[in-house]
């Protein structure tokens, strides 16, 4: 597989690494692997992972590293049964563990990593994104939008299906610092573990985000 490009995007909650993972993977024609989504996507497919996964979902319990891992090693497994030409992680590992584990996976894969972008804003800036976001209501669409940044262009609407706009409760601002201690504390030492690899990218993430966009384009070429 000597053209693929296999690449983890890495940032603190509101960094934008979702927005930019999503825009790269659509250039590249390569799948942006949300693990959320790919939960989601095995709970509703009822595969064996998928019925081990829902037992913690619905449990309101945290889906463990190792099954993650396992839904992980299925969907690269597919995608290299397939016309592989890389992926995109994106919202894992979010801790060193995390990280060990991955790498054990992608070598047992024959996977190597291209890069991990590192998405990177200040605290204030971060809270400020994290509760002006809101999100479409129709599960199906899911469109993100931002107060700040990406308005709607009709006042609590979305763009994409007209559904109505809400704020999760982890984006209000005494959850968003919250959410920022959780990852400063789990998430961050990540940056060193993958600059020793000399794999970490910096991008500067308080840009214009065509801007931010570029710059990762730049790296991946």
């Amino acid at each position: 597989m000597p053209n693929e490009t296999n690449i983890i995007f890495f940032g603190a909650p509101g960094a934008g690494k979702g927005t930019q993972a999503k825009k790269i993977s659509s250039k590249l024609n390569i799948p942006h692997i949300d693990t959320g989504s790919l939960i989601r996507e095995a709970i509703q497919n009822t595969t064996e992972l998928g019925e081990r996964a829902k037992f913690f979902v619905e449990s309101g319990k945290l889906v463990p590293d190792q099954l993650v891992i396992d839904l992980i090693r299925e969907k690269l497994i597919v995608l290299k049964d397939r016309n592989y030409k890389g992926f995109i992680l994106d919202g894992f590992p979010r801790t060193i563990p995390q990280a060990n584990a991955l790498e054990h996976l992608l070598l047992e894969l024959n996977i190597k990593l291209t890069c991990v972008i590192n998405v990177q804003a200040p605290e204030e800036i971060l809270i400020k994104r994290l509760s002006s976001r809101r999100i479409c209501s129709n599960k199906s669409c899911g469109a993100i939008y931002n107060l700040i940044s990406s308005l709607p262009k009709e006042e609590n609407k979305c763009d994409v299906c007209s559904s109505k706009l809400y704020q999760r409760k982890d984006d209000t601002k005494e959850a968003a610092l919250e959410r920022l201690n959780e990852y400063r504390n789990k998430t961050a030492p990540l940056e060193n573990f993958y600059r020793d690899l000399n794999l970490l990218k910096d991008v500067n993430g308080t840009k214009d985000p065509d801007d931010v966009y570029n710059e990762i384009v730049k790296f991946i070429s």
